[in-house]
């Protein structure tokens, strides 16, 4: 069994939209939710937050270019807010359904030769909130697989 996943990013300033970005399709944009999304090859780590107070930043990575670091200058200066979707693909790239949204403030960042590193801090605080993360489950995911063929 083989699962294609992939990303859907939004980055806004003061609510108002500055990029689109998705991860799976190259030659083509992807429309969902009435916003066209561009491609642009970033790499996604996504976090949980928890009761003991554990605020984990997700983390957002990018080849490093003159334009992406003009950007990403901006985002980290102006407290841009990142949104993650996770999305499942069928095998045409289609959008089966989504898995989960993150959102984040784009907090810190930097870059090497190669690559621009963003951090996204959690809009939640999990010291006075009282959400447990999230565990995969039937219930909530349905048949989990067993397989390591997996396509993100």
């Amino acid at each position: 069994m083989e699962l294609n996943i992939g990303c859907l990013l939004t980055l806004q300033d003061n609510g108002a939209t500055q990029y689109n970005f998705q991860n799976y399709t190259v030659r083509k944009s992807v429309v969902y939710g009435g916003a066209t999304y561009t491609f642009a090859p970033f790499a996604f780590s996504g976090a949980i937050s928890n009761i003991q107070g554990d605020n984990l930043d997700a983390g957002l990575q990018f080849q490093a270019t003159k334009v992406t670091r003009t950007w990403a200058e901006t985002a980290i200066v102006n407290n841009w807010v990142g949104t993650v979707t996770v999305v499942l693909l069928k095998d045409d790239s289609s959008i089966e359904r989504v898995l989960y949204s993150y959102a984040g403030v784009v907090a810190a960042g930097g870059w090497q030769e190669s690559t621009i590193e963003l951090s996204l801090n959690s809009v939640m605080d999990a010291v006075r909130g009282t959400i447990p993360g999230r565990r995969m489950t039937h219930q909530l995911v349905g048949m989990i697989p067993v397989s390591a063929n997996i396509n993100v």
